[in-house]
């Protein structure tokens, strides 16, 4: 088949979940064999210079649009005087929509692919000019990460202008599931909701990696760590109440603990994290080498939507883990069993000790965590899943 996926940015460097999960699936839709064609935008907060998109990128066609999507404090108060999202107002771009217009009019495409909803601004452009199936898939339900995000907000004119950004971009992100062809999920829960709020045809598209590789994986039992990216408001919100409540209480009961922290658009003098025991790595060069060097992964995500790829990746790596049920949201594994699931500040850090206590037990649950990626978040056998998906839908439109 001959695929377009739309964009908003440009999958590279690896740093990040969203990233990752993107840039895994072209590489295995190509991998099967299909014309793979990526048109997206290249923002100046995640600009990739063209000699590396030649580099990586040479599976499939590219098409790059510069645009600057920064957010500065007066762009988010003229919003206010509209109606619209801000969120998804940044990523519109008439320049964009003539090229996308442009290239389908040049090319045939079996069929097309949002990828992620702030590139929900190029559908008036592909209804006018293909006839064809559009698909959307979807990262997460985005509203619910802004309405947790608001409710774990303290600072009052932060949560009232949270709360209003998130009624809107529910508003525009509800209207536009409606108005495409099909919608792929990656996580149960949003597929159970997006299901409550459309009739249109869904999958679920469980996010994988090239698992099964042998690595030399050195884990230590007085090491914590944590990567992602902090340039997404629920990792940093995460960090912060894991320092400021969870810290504390694991550091009293084992002084010798480390907690090791990096990521993508983490600052290295941030004050935030100055505490004793803290070490941070900023953006490391190479995630999985950071990741493999340490102990117990911990993700204390407290607000989000979708599904944590950075989870995924530890896990698919036998490492040991412990996050939230949010944290945990779409992946369907077992506490105590695949992982440790605790929400409250005092359970999360009693779960912590008890793994440095119970090491071994705790290796042998690294094991089982793998072998259920391996199962059940396998790259190819998910993707040529969706790949089955859309023939149907495509030959159903016929």
């Amino acid at each position: 088949m001959k695929i377009l996926v739309i964009g908003n940015r440009f999958p590279w460097p690896l740093h990040d979940g969203g990233a990752l999960a993107t840039f895994q699936m072209l590489k295995a839709m190509a991998f099967e064999g299909h014309e793979i064609s990526y048109f997206s935008f290249n923002t100046q907060k995640h600009f990739v210079d063209e000699k590396t998109l030649f580099e990586r990128f040479s599976f499939c066609k590219y098409y790059s649009i510069q645009i600057n999507t920064d957010i500065t404090p007066w762009k988010a108060f003229l919003n206010l005087l509209s109606n619209r999202s801000f969120h998804l107002q940044r990523y519109e771009n008439t320049l964009a929509n003539e090229q996308l217009s442009n290239l389908l009019q040049n090319e045939n495409f079996d069929f097309v692919q949002i990828e992620g909803l702030y590139s929900a601004g190029f559908l008036n452009t592909l209804r006018t000019n293909f006839k064809g199936h559009i698909s959307y898939r979807a990262h997460n339900f985005e509203c619910q990460i802004w309405e947790r995000l608001a409710t774990e907000t303290s600072n009052f004119l932060k949560k009232m202008y949270l709360n209003i950004q998130a009624k809107r971009l529910k508003r525009e992100e509800v209207a536009f599931l409606k108005c495409v062809d099909s919608i792929v999920a990656i996580a149960p829960s949003d597929l159970n909701t997006f299901n409550d709020l459309t009739i249109v045809p869904t999958h679920l598209y469980l996010p994988g990696l090239n698992l099964g590789l042998e690595v030399d994986l050195e884990l230590q039992p007085f090491k914590l760590f944590h990567i992602g990216s902090m340039e997404w408001m629920a990792n940093v919100q995460g960090v912060e109440w894991f320092l400021q409540k969870v810290w504390p209480i694991v550091k009293s009961a084992y002084p010798q603990l480390e907690f090791h922290l990096a990521g993508k658009g983490l600052n290295k003098s941030d004050s935030r994290f100055f505490q004793s025991g803290v070490y941070n790595h900023g953006e490391v060069d190479n995630a999985q080498s950071f990741m493999l060097t340490h102990g117990i992964c911990v993700v204390p995500v407290v607000a989000g939507s979708g599904i944590r790829m950075k989870l995924i990746e530890a896990m698919s790596l036998g490492i040991p883990c412990v996050t939230t049920k949010i944290g945990v949201q779409g992946i369907d594994v077992e506490s105590h069993v695949h992982v440790e699931i605790a929400d409250s500040h005092k359970e999360f850090a009693n779960s912590v000790i008890i793994m440095i206590q119970q090491w071994h037990e705790t290796i042998k649950m690294g094991v089982r965590g793998k072998e259920y990626m391996m199962e059940h978040h396998n790259l190819q056998n998910n993707t040529r899943e969706l790949l089955m998906f859309y023939s149907k839908m495509i030959g159903n439109r016929d």
